[in-house]
């Protein structure tokens, strides 16, 4: 697992970033180690796990995993295949590295993002980890010469029915932070996210308040433990038409604030995937000058969001599962 990089366009350590309640390279680390038998991180020991650093810091991926292969080949005696994982997935899930870490194919495993190959979550080879030396030590830099022919590129279609094509989209800027509910845009009034980790009302409700807004409402929508007729909720799973509901959801602020132009911040998040009961499955925060549009902008927004946002609830209860009931019609704004 790579600890190391510079973050210089995220403006912060991506390792450092709080995804869940934990910083998101010892949330990576856990789903290494617990996915392969012995598990290792290059960088500054951020994770927990044995920590070892590239010949000279900072000089690229290629380098870093050179050097948590040689870590595993001393602790093991052993050249064998290895997960490589860089430390800027948040919604990187346990399925995916595990079906990485057991894919029974000999040589290199690497998913395809977009028809782009993702090296950094990908299961390599012992030839292309070879591979991968040598051009080190020949003063290669880049990641493209290393895979051989016959190597295995994944399409999406392959690897999306073990985990969420989220699971290798990573954080580079502050806009993709923002995008997933885990930080505050850097700029602007209007919070709009889809997200697969914990939303945390405390960021949303400390990023609304503004020195001209003396009211401040939020609304969270929590997963509960029953439905109508489904007495025993254990899970809710939810899942987007994702382009549509993110264009829906800023579009439901634009019209809010065309009701109530003294509006000063609107955050809308909601969670995909996986929730159990008392997790938070959408979050709404609206500031204003005063109580009476803040209520009715936040009442408005989250019953807009509700009839009219793409997102659907899959539920599993004591006695079966199937899609969530209650379900209204879509209307226009």
């Amino acid at each position: 697992m790579l600890t190391g990089g510079s973050s210089t366009r995220l403006g912060r350590d991506k390792a450092s970033l709080e995804v869940g309640g934990k910083g998101l390279a010892q949330r990576i680390g856990e789903l290494l180690a617990g996915a392969t038998t012995v598990a290792v991180e290059v960088g500054p020991g951020k994770t927990g796990l044995r920590a070892v650093s590239e010949s000279a810091p900072g000089s690229g991926p290629l380098a870093g995993v050179v050097a948590g292969w040689e870590e595993l080949v001393r602790a093991t005696g052993e050249k064998r295949p290895c997960v490589v994982l860089a430390c800027d997935l948040p919604e990187l899930s346990s399925r995916l590295v595990a079906w990485l870490a057991g894919h029974p194919a000999p040589s290199s495993v690497v998913p395809l993002l977009d028809g782009r190959p993702q090296p950094l979550c990908a299961r390599w080879g012992v030839a292309d980890l070879e591979r991968a030396a040598a051009l080190l030590a020949a003063g290669e830099r880049s990641l493209r010469p290393v895979f051989g022919p016959d190597a295995v590129f994944v399409d999406e279609d392959e690897w999306t029915a073990v985990a969420p094509k989220g699971s290798l989209e990573d954080v580079d800027t502050p806009l993709d932070l923002a995008r997933r509910g885990l930080a505050p845009p850097p700029s602007g009034d209007d919070w709009v996210a889809l997200s697969r980790t914990p939303l945390s009302p405390d960021v949303a409700t400390g990023w609304a308040i503004l020195p001209r807004c003396g009211a401040l409402v939020s609304f969270l929508g929590t997963a509960r433990d029953h439905a109508d007729g489904r007495a025993g909720v254990e899970e809710l799973v939810y899942e987007a038409y994702e382009a549509p509901a993110l264009a829906r959801m800023r579009a439901i602020v634009d019209a809010a604030r065309r009701r109530w132009p003294a509006l000063g911040r609107v955050a809308v998040l909601h969670r995909l995937g996986s929730l159990g009961v008392g997790d938070v499955a959408v979050l709404v925060v609206v500031s204003s000058g005063h109580r009476h549009e803040a209520f009715e902008a936040g009442a408005y927004v989250i019953d807009t969001v509700k009839e009219t946002v793409p997102i659907w609830k899959h539920e599993r209860w004591a006695d079966g599962e199937g899609w969530g009931t209650g379900a209204l019609p879509v209307r226009d704004l």
